[in-house]
């Protein structure tokens, strides 16, 4: 019982030496609270930071989604969320630093926001993490890259593994790196919580080289648990601890 107990214990903590050590800045998460799908309160969003730093993390970088007709956020709305929270990280004693960008929907309001210059980007060099239809391909999706670079801005594509459309066009995930984007994967994705399709997509990008960050995606209390359980797979865990991710290099 106590050899099961130490072993089990072992292969969790196999996460939190990969996050704590490889990955160190987590890029991608909704933890601002009630602006989006994430973290519905202050509680809820105090709870998720908390254990991301258990977890390993000693940045986060959170991106509520800014997406007009569903979370119509902007850079005031976000900022006054993110003081919040720091105000609380700072008084519960938390060591984790909290930062703000936005997950950006691309669509024509976004392009609107682009000539307005009404962007939360990265640190510099500013890059925007971008987040494409999941249902249909974008006919003109690499004008939309260009209409970044062109303004300076370095796109992130997130989770190119979710977008099937695209499962059985492989040459459109190289198109994307040639066009000047970092591809973000959700580290879930590997541990299949988005379905098998998505997770032997993901392998292959992981196996072509094709990622450049990683990213947890974190919405709620059900993604940390999986997170965690993630420690426990080890094959899962073998492809993620040799891939050369940029998190902790980048920002």
């Amino acid at each position: 019982m106590f050899s099961f107990f130490k072993s089990k214990q072992s292969k969790q903590n196999r996460i939190i030496d990969f996050l704590s050590n490889q990955i160190v800045v987590d890029i991608h998460s909704h933890l601002l609270p009630g602006i989006d799908d994430g973290a519905p309160d202050v509680p809820t969003s105090l709870y998720l930071i908390e254990e991301l730093q258990n977890l390993g993390f000693k940045k986060l970088i959170t991106t509520p989604h800014i997406r007009m007709e569903v979370y119509p956020n902007s850079p005031s709305i976000v900022q006054e969320k993110l003081a919040i929270i720091q105000q609380e990280i700072s008084e519960k004693g938390l060591s984790i630093q909290l930062n703000a960008s936005a997950e950006y929907y691309i669509d024509d309001n976004f392009n609107e926001l682009l000539q307005q210059n009404d962007i939360i980007p990265f640190p510099e060099p500013k890059y925007i993490l971008a987040e494409y239809p999941m249902i249909a391909p974008l006919m003109n999706f690499e004008q939309r890259v260009f209409e970044m670079t062109k303004r300076g801005y370095t796109p992130i594509i997130a989770h190119p593994e979710r977008y099937r459309y695209w499962h059985n066009m492989p040459e459109a995930f190289q198109r994307l790196k040639d066009l000047g984007c970092l591809l973000q994967l959700n580290i879930l994705a590997i541990e299949g919580y988005y379905g098998p399709d998505i997770k032997e997509c993901a392998k292959s990008l992981l196996k072509n080289n094709l990622y450049d960050l990683i990213g947890t995606d974190l919405h709620h209390e059900r993604h940390l648990g999986r997170l965690k359980r993630l420690g426990e797979m080890n094959k899962e865990m073998q492809l993620l601890e040799k891939y050369s991710f940029q998190n902790k290099v980048l920002f």
